[in-house]
């Protein structure tokens, strides 16, 4: 029979084990992040899954026997905040989401070790890392066959309007949404969000940076 002694322990063993693998699981799941140098990176999500899962073990043990969830169910609120504060919205589009959702992603790996929950905690880490590794590259797959820009044009009147520019569109099969026109002295700005080939976009590039019409256009790629 086991004395006390041996049985607080084993209990301190289990809980070193279970920040071990939140360690390595959090630095695992950071490493893709810290890879493509976003704003959490290796740190941050090794830091959000080990404190899950403490926060998880000590919900369990303040709470027993009557709500061992009253800490753990408010690690989603405070995770919520922090994956608020990596999604940044430009000028023409929203970046950060996957980063957001990867932190979602570790709290939860994190939550899983604290509950003893270890094959559900790896089988997610794989179904996480195969998402963002693997599914990238059917992204830009599909990004060559229809893709989408937003182009900021400021054309030269009377010179070209934009209705003469949006012939040109028409004549390389682009698909087009005009979003804003601003009148600037003898010059008009006008934004639009283009879908086409990569080889199309390419070429109203060229089309675009020839033209002595177009007084200058910023672009920008992969808009949410």
């Amino acid at each position: 029979m086991l004395t006390m002694e041996e049985i607080i322990a084993t209990i301190k063993e289990d809980y070193i084990l279970k920040v071990a693998l939140s360690l390595l699981m959090g630095a695992v799941i950071g490493l893709e992040r810290e890879y493509k140098r976003k704003a959490a990176g290796m740190r941050t999500m090794t830091l959000i899954c080990v404190s899950s899962a403490v926060f998880t073990i000590l919900s369990v043990e303040l709470g027993y026997p009557n709500s061992p969830d009253r800490v753990a169910s408010n690690i989603l609120t405070g995770v919520g905040f922090i994956g608020a504060g990596v999604i940044f919205k430009g000028e023409f589009a929203i970046d950060g989401i996957t980063t957001a959702a990867s932190i979602w992603i570790a709290a939860a790996i994190g939550m899983a070790i604290g509950m003893n929950e270890y094959w559900l905690a790896l089988f997610t880490l794989a179904g996480a890392i195969a998402v963002l590794i693997a599914l990238e590259y059917t992204e830009r797959y599909i990004a060559r066959i229809n893709d989408k820009r937003v182009y900021c044009i400021q054309l030269i009147e009377p010179e070209m309007s934009y209705l003469e520019l949006e012939k040109n569109f028409d004549s390389q099969k682009l698909k087009y949404k005009r979003m804003m026109i601003v009148r600037k002295e003898n010059r008009t700005e006008v934004n639009y969000a283009i879908h086409g080939r990569r080889e199309q976009m390419e070429a109203l590039n060229m089309y675009l940076h020839q033209s002595r019409e177009i007084h200058e256009y910023q672009i920008q790629t992969n808009p949410f």
